[in-house]
């Protein structure tokens, strides 16, 4: 099959538009104020928890069988080789550029980790009409893009490295704030030592508790107010951060009254034993905050309509999910995974197969206005697995495995297990291998196949939706001096020079025969000819504290924006090399 120039040209561009117009549906969904952050990050954890795991799992069982070992091997490496080039270029462009010492490990993040998931997924789906591939050539090419997207999320997720761009707020009021009786928070367990360090969950003390109090009737004063002005954005945040910090503090609430509206009954609770803190915190519940927002409902009801009509900005993501106050307090401990069903959670996970819980609980009951209430305490100890890996600072062991029971984790694993065993897959997919089947000629369990089709094809769509939503998002703020250049050489290195590379790698590949086939060396060439990866925005305003300056937030906006201007222009070309001069058609 041959195509001319100008056919391989628009085979080229066609995917990158339908892609742009779908990220401008996105964009326009924002602008306008038709989904809110809850609602994007509602979406997106239902696209992490169920719509990508569907996804993985039935294009690795449909492209991917045990003859394809080697590829898969190949494609690992080369996932690897592509982190190491483009942390490479991230050093590179520190060392060259003016970057600032705050967002070094925001930079190196950057580089390293580009956005193999929606974008290369989307642009293969595209071109499988027959003009370059085939219908089956482009499954196995998504469930190749799979194989990259295992490989960065199990660096990323499983041995945590996306806490690297917490590095960069070691020395913000994160890690030392100082309290209303001039004492000084706890040491945030995102520190120097954080990527390797076991730390033990740090409790609240009192001074804490009197700085929440103090905020909390804050809080309450304003809801009382007559004043009809939309609260400021961090006013707003630290209200709900409030609300989970004070629910953490509680193991089991006997019967909360349903007009409370912002405790979460689900946080977690820490380790210690119930105290006067705990009586102190109920009380609270319930003589002030339950309270006011029942004397001023038309007032709550106001804010909330004012609410919908502000203009959607990179504080929008800040305030959903930062949780730099319960870092800096110690009720969030880093070396342990988060939980395990969201995209970044605020609270840290349990693992019951290596924690042991002890049966001895402490009871406190609590009576105000004629209700009872038991403040349940559950003390957590280490199982043997979990000492031993204490003992020999083998911590991030336990970190990955526990991180392997999220929801994409677990799914494309069941995915390369049944792919890699020929009488399993029988059962889901024809093979070569006899197996009886249903009376419809087709395996007996193909129709959890149906099932992770039909739900995995909304995977693309709406990850394209939300990063459109989040583009719509970003500001530029103020930024360091020479930024700006920073900023163009790392968007130089990573769409023009780094494609380069990988299309001599691919080359190499396929004249070693390490590689047998063309989708193949086209899925490695693309992957290589990506942006930066999204996620970044969420990790960053993970950490980034609601008020003060948002400086990381601002470099990484027009990081993010510059590469997504020029996107359409630098993948196009590439492709249409790799078409007329590398699959030589």
């Amino acid at each position: 099959m041959s195509v001319s120039l100008g056919a391989a040209i628009y085979i080229a561009v066609k995917p990158i538009l339908k892609i742009y117009t779908i990220m401008a549906v996105g964009y326009l969904l924002v602008r306008f104020d038709i989904v809110s952050m809850e609602t994007s990050r509602g979406i997106s954890n239902m696209v992490v928890n169920a719509i990508l795991p569907c996804l993985t799992f039935n294009k690795i069982v449909y492209g991917i069988s045990d003859k394809d070992i080697k590829q898969i091997g190949v494609i690992v490496l080369s996932a690897a080789l592509l982190f190491v080039v483009g942390g490479s270029c991230a050093l590179l462009t520190k060392l060259v550029t003016p970057a600032p010492n705050k967002w070094f490990w925001g930079l190196l993040f950057g580089g390293i980790f580009p956005n193999i998931s929606d974008l290369p997924i989307a642009y293969v789906q595209s071109m499988g009409n027959g003009s370059i591939f085939t219908s089956a050539e482009a499954e196995k090419g998504v469930a190749y893009c799979c194989i990259f997207l295992i490989s960065q999320s199990f660096l990323m997720m499983n041995l945590g490295l996306w806490r690297l761009v917490g590095l960069d707020f070691r020395d913000s009021d994160i890690a030392k704030t100082e309290r209303p009786d001039g004492s000084l928070s706890p040491k945030s367990s995102f520190g120097k030592d954080d990527l390797g360090s076991e730390h033990q969950t740090q409790g609240e003390n009192f001074a804490a508790e009197n700085q929440r109090s103090y905020e909390l009737q804050s809080f309450n004063n304003a809801i009382e107010s007559d004043s009809e002005d939309l609260p400021t954005a961090s006013f707003r945040g630290r209200s709900r951060s409030l609300s989970r910090s004070r629910a953490s503090s509680v193991k089991s609430l006997g019967a909360l009254p349903r007009e409370c509206p912002d405790i979460d009954l689900e946080a977690q609770t820490s380790s210690s034993g119930p105290s006067a803190r705990d009586h102190s915190a109920l009380k609270r519940y319930y003589s002030t905050d339950v309270v006011s927002v029942q004397q001023k409902p038309s007032r709550h009801t106001s804010r909330r309509s004012s609410l919908r009509k502000r203009k959607p900005s990179i504080s929008d993501v800040v305030l959903e999910y930062s949780v730099a106050d319960q870092i800096r307090d110690g009720e969030i401990d880093l070396s342990r995974p988060l939980t395990l069903t969201e995209d970044l959670g605020y609270r840290n996970s349990t693992f019951r197969t290596m924690a042991q819980e002890d049966e001895s609980t402490s009871n406190t009951s609590i009576e105000q206005d004629h209700h009872e209430f038991t403040v349940t305490r559950t003390k957590t100890s280490l199982g043997r697995i979990g000492r031993f890996l204490q003992r020999h600072k083998m911590g991030w062991i336990e970190y990955a495995v526990i991180n392997f029971i999220r929801p994409a984790s677990l799914g494309a694993l069941l995915g390369i297990i049944v792919a890699m065993i020929p009488w399993v897959k029988a059962l889901f997919v024809p093979t070569d291998v006899h197996a009886h089947n249903a009376p419809d000629g087709l395996p007996v369990l193909n129709f959890l196949m149906d099932f992770t089709s039909y739900i995995g094809n909304a995977c693309v769509p709406l990850g394209l939706l939300l990063l459109g939503g989040t583009i719509a998002r970003l500001e530029i703020g103020k930024l360091p001096k020479g930024f700006v250049r920073v900023a163009i050489l790392m968007t130089i290195l990573r769409l023009m020079v780094i494609p380069i590379i990988g299309v001599a790698w691919a080359n190499k590949l396929y004249q070693l025969n390490w590689l047998d086939n063309v989708i193949g060396k086209f899925i490695v060439i693309l992957t290589w000819s990506m942006p930066s990866a999204t996620a970044q925005v969420y990790f960053t305003a993970f950490y980034t504290p609601l008020e003060g300056s948002h400086m990381q937030l601002d470099c990484l906006s027009i990081f993010i924006l510059m590469q997504y201007s020029i996107l359409f222009i630098t993948v196009p070309f590439v492709v249409t090399y790799t078409i007329k001069v590398d699959l030589q058609l």
